[in-house]
Formats: structure tokens, C-alpha cells, sequence
């Protein structure tokens, strides 16, 4: 089934009956809202497994302009694992902009941190190898509780 929504394209994959598995696919070309949100539309996603600061935060308008230079312009796409997050009730994803795993990248930046609740530590040794590399995102961001 394929339709046009808020000018992405939603397709539904076949259910899978483990948590965590993709349940869609959201394509399209995004815009910005913060270091872990993309706004396709009117349809606000949040990246799956990590935790970026919000604007107001110290790195939290660097951890969004990383993910405009990731993702604005290009084609994201993004695989819904039916899972929501917030009170807005966000669509949860882990999106690519084309290879590009925008959540790892983010968390290799120094920009965002795993938050191993939802990511099972997918992005542990990510966030390892940037505190190597001097971006200790953890100095001055501290994970939400819900990680």
C-alpha cells in the first residue's frame, strides 16, 4: 500500500512480530526540528536510539545544524517501527540519508548520545569513538531518564 502523505511517501512492510522491526517505510525530503527530530510535512519523526539535546540546551543548536548538514535537502528515508515517543505521540525511526544512518552519525559527531533503552547500545561504540576523538557530548548532556 503506498500513499502520499504531507509529501513523503508511507509505504506499510509486511508486520513482523518481534519490537523493533520495521513496520514502514517514511520517504522523503525532510526538514530540521532539533538534533533527533525531522519534520516530513507535518509529520514530526524522532530518530530511534539516541538523544540529542533541545535548542535551548548547551550543543543543542550545533546538534541540529549537524543534522541539517546530514539530512536538509536530500532524500531521508526513515523505518517506522510502530513505536511512539513523547506526548506528541512521534513515529519512531531509524532513518538513512542515503547510506547514511543519521542517528549513528549524529552520536559519532559528539552530537547526540545512545540512549540504550530504545537502542539496545546500537550506537555504543559510536559514542565511545567520539569521546576518543575529543567530542564528550556526555560533559555537558546528560541522558534523559527515559534512556
Amino acid at each position: 500500500m503506498r500513499g502520499l502523505v504531507f509529501g513523503a511517501i508511507l509505504t506499510a512492510l509486511p508486520a513482523f512480530s518481534v519490537a523493533q522491526e520495521p513496520v514502514a517505510k517514511l520517504t522523503g525530503i525532510a526538514a530540521i526540528e532539533d538534533g533527533d527530530g525531522l519534520l516530513f510535512g507535518r509529520v514530526e519523526v524522532r530518530l530511534q536510539g539516541i538523544a540529542a539535546p533541545e535548542l535551548d540546551d548547551a550543543m543543542g543548536v550545533e546538534s541540529r545544524a549537524g543534522l541539517m548538514k546530514l539530512a536538509a535537502g536530500r532524500e531521508v528515508v526513515c523505518h517506522l517501527d510502530g513505536t511512539t515517543a513523547g506526548r506528541s505521540v512521534r513515529p519512531v525511526d531509524v532513518c538513512f540519508a542515503g547510506e547514511v544512518d543519521l542517528g549513528r552519525a549524529q552520536v559519532e559527531a559528539g552530537l547526540a548520545r545512545d540512549c540504550p533503552a530504545f537502542s539496545r547500545e546500537r550506537y555504543r561504540e559510536a559514542e565511545m569513538r567520539a569521546q576518543s576523538n575529543g567530542h564528550d557530548l556526555s560533559r555537558v548532556y546528560a541522558l534523559p531518564g527515559y534512556c
